[in-house]
């Protein structure tokens, strides 16, 4: 262990003591424990069982009937309900299909497959009917797609393409294959599917086919559906292939998506322009199999029982996809429990509802903890015990499409949001199990890391033993791909999201997402989900009615020079050094003068120094440093993204991208703006700074 790792250990541990304390002068710890109290895993149940009864894709029948039954589940609890309806522009699946239409020569050639079969060879696109699976065969569920996919019906030769990365198509130029006029066969994982669609039609790709490989979710990590819980051969993952530079309604960007909103020509939008088909593995091994040509590298090679190619002549498909885009309308649910002292003053927990099939697992392990929360809250509230702050439970939709319903939220509401919003958590598809992971904003950790030491995990210690037996990191950085995206990227909310993972198998977005695969394989005794609304209620309580926010903004520091170092860990020393230097001096002086400052505060607050009025001042000055993240003009080329600190990954979608306008001078060999990059961050330490010193002239002045 480094002495600096040590140090910072140390301050991290004093730095919990005084929250504890803090907490402990609050009278947090009573009307917390009445909250874990009121949590009930049958009622947890009883909400998965509703929501998941039918199938509810964005804009249908079963999602008018779902946002219905959300909306009366929050009045009944005499929560503040707003349904908020918005008009996206989604597609619907007409029809879809897949052939083997000629195979080499080698291989038998003519009529005739070498599984004796004549073609074309049709390939299965939908979920077969399994015994234990009373959901699966539900005439209301549709054969695998990817929403916004360019309708067309084109035949030609095949490429595999590995994860369909960026450096794989590189990988292939490199080999001299050539993707031009042909269907690229590539395989679910390493970024967001619609990134493999937008660079297999950059590379000149003709259409797409992704299926989900053995070796990442199939036979290669465990029994298959029914028998166990992974990808059986007919199971496909569904999902949008939608890759614009913002999140959304693809129509209305930067607003919110009213039905007389001005939207942009759909012709003008950059939407993707070849058909994409999803499908199982044992679909493509009927593909993989029938290839001649050479021999993909070895890291290429997956879990199906052949040697992966690349290609090979003679070998034809033909993919046809019909979809119809236009005009949606769906809804969020939001319901409010407002705050007895500060009803300004935001806490904002929400998970998605809309979901490919059933959703039984994604979103509605996750829906089930913000109405399990709301609940616990509404109770109290009954007993007499209201927060301090407003809290609001959402529950948003069209997340499947492209983050829809919340971004859309969002931008009808940032101005409010920046001066009101305390923090979100995201809690898409949470429940899936009791290895507790986490991500979160750095002003929010500290809070995060205390909750997670007191709250119980189902195997007996807390939450932070077991973390730490397994050996595993608490925190990751928040990417993409889920509802926090508007709030942290866009508006500057603190955001974070919790998850229990460790089932043995996968239903994401399948026909298989249904409650028999997530009673045999999650478990029906809800454990999981209990832990998880524990520290859901602990941590919106925190937030909602401790006298002094928790917030702990010496944290951006320590993170900055976390993420600065990644961002050179394979570039010279000496240059890194060298570019880097300002900014680390910058960020470790504010993390070590803010911890002293925040400290200070604190013991003011506990010791009673800080009148109403001055409170109210620490509370909106603790806000304010989050939006000084936030810049109007956006990061470089993509200026949705207003947050300085945090972005998703230009070129995966789900990965995060930390210090987003210094991380674009990297991966765009822009390094000749680095330093007019570094003057923004440079200029925030310094506006930080200053405000940290207000706090602390706070505290001086409690203490005279």
């Amino acid at each position: 262990m480094t002495r600096s790792l040590s140090c910072f250990l140390l301050v991290l541990s004093a730095q919990l003591t005084l929250w504890t304390d803090l907490a402990q002068a609050s009278s947090g710890d009573e009307y917390e424990a009445a909250l874990v109290d009121a949590v009930d895993r049958q009622r947890l149940a009883r909400w998965h069982e509703s929501y998941s009864e039918e199938v509810h894709v964005a804009g249908d029948e079963g999602d008018a009937r779902l946002i219905d039954t959300l909306r009366l589940d929050f009045e009944t609890l005499g929560l503040e309900v707003e349904v908020h309806r918005f008009h996206a522009y989604l597609p619907r699946p007409v029809s879809a299909k897949l052939e083997i239409v000629a195979e080499p020569e080698e291989l038998g050639g003519g009529p005739f497959s070498v599984g004796a079969s004549p073609l074309p060879l049709a390939l299965p696109i939908r979920e077969k009917a399994v015994e234990g699976d009373r959901f699966v065969s539900d005439e209301r569920t549709s054969f695998g797609w990817n929403a916004y996919a360019a309708s067309g019906d084109v035949t030609a030769d095949v490429v595999y393409a590995n994860y369909g990365l960026k450096e794989d198509f590189a990988e292939l130029k490199k080999l001299g294959v050539d993707v031009k006029g042909k269907i690229v066969l590539a395989r679910y994982g390493g970024n967001f599917r619609g990134y493999k669609a937008k660079f297999a039609e950059a590379a000149g790709a003709v259409g797409l086919v992704i299926f989900t490989d053995p070796a990442d979710a199939g036979f290669r990590r465990g029994d298959v559906w029914p028998r166990g819980g992974y990808a059986n051969e007919t199971y496909i993952q569904r999902g949008s292939v939608l890759t614009l530079d913002y999140p959304g309604d693809p129509l209305t960007p930067f607003v919110d998506a009213t039905e007389d909103a001005e939207r942009l020509d759909p012709e003008e939008v950059d939407l993707p322009r070849i058909p994409v088909q999803p499908i199982g593995w044992g679909a493509a091994w009927e593909i993989v199999r029938r290839m001649t040509g050479d021999g993909a590298p070895n890291a290429w090679q997956g879990g199906l029982p052949t040697y992966y190619r690349l290609g090979g002549k003679g070998l034809r498909l033909r993919l046809q996809v019909e979809q119809e885009r236009r005009l949606v309308e769906t809804a969020n649910v939001v319901g409010m429990l407002r705050g007895t002292e500060q009803s300004d003053q935001w806490v904002l927990i929400g998970s998605h509802h809309d979901a490919w099939s059933f959703g039984a697992g994604d979103p509605n392990a996750g829906s089930i903890l913000v109405t399990e929360a709301a609940k616990a809250f509404a109770e109290a509230a009954q007993r007499g015990r209201k927060p301090k702050r407003s809290i609001l439970f959402a529950h948003w939709g069209a997340e499947e499409y492209g983050i829809i319903g919340s971004t859309e939220w969002v931008e009808g509401r940032r101005q409010q949001l920046e001066a009101s919003a305390v923090a979100y958590l995201n809690l898409d598809g949470a429940a899936l199990g009791t290895r507790f992971g986490s991500q979160a904003s750095p002003t929010l950790k500290t809070m995060m890391e205390e909750i997670s030491r007191v709250v119980e995990h189902p195997d007996g210690d807390s939450i932070w033993d077991h973390w730490n037996r397994d050996g595993e990191a608490p925190f990751g950085d928040l990417g993409g791909g889920s509802d926090h995206v508007a709030f942290y990227c866009h508006a500057g909310v603190p955001s974070a999201g919790i998850a229990g993972r460790g089932t043995p198998g996968v239903a994401y977005h399948s026909n298989y997402g249904n409650l028999d695969w997530y009673w045999k394989m999650v478990g029906d005794d809800y454990r999981a989900a209990e832990m998880l609304a524990h520290y859901v209620v602990r941590w919106a309580a925190r937030l909602a009615d401790y006298e002094l926010l928790p917030l702990d903004p010496s944290r951006y520091g320590e993170d900055v020079v976390m993420h600065l170092d990644a961002m050179w860990r394979n570039r010279p020393a000496d240059e890194a050094k060298e570019r880097t230097e300002n900014l680390r001096s910058a960020a470790e002086g504010f993390s070590a003068a803010a911890r002293e400052d925040l400290e200070a505060l604190a013991r003011a607050v506990e010791e009673g120094r800080l009148d109403a009025a001055e409170m109210r001042r620490a509370n909106e000055i603790l806000l304010g440093m989050e939006r000084l993240w936030l810049t109007d003009a956006g990061i470089p080329d993509r200026p949705w993204y207003r947050n300085l600190f945090a972005a998703t990954d230009a070129d995966s979608g789900y990965a995060p991208w930390m210090l987003p306008a210094l991380r674009w001078t990297l991966e765009n060999d822009r390094l000749d703006r680095w330093k007019e990059m570094e003057a923004r961050y440079l200029q925030v330490f310094h506006l930080l700074q200053q405000e940290m010193s207000t706090l602390a002239a706070l505290a001086d002045r409690g203490a005279s």
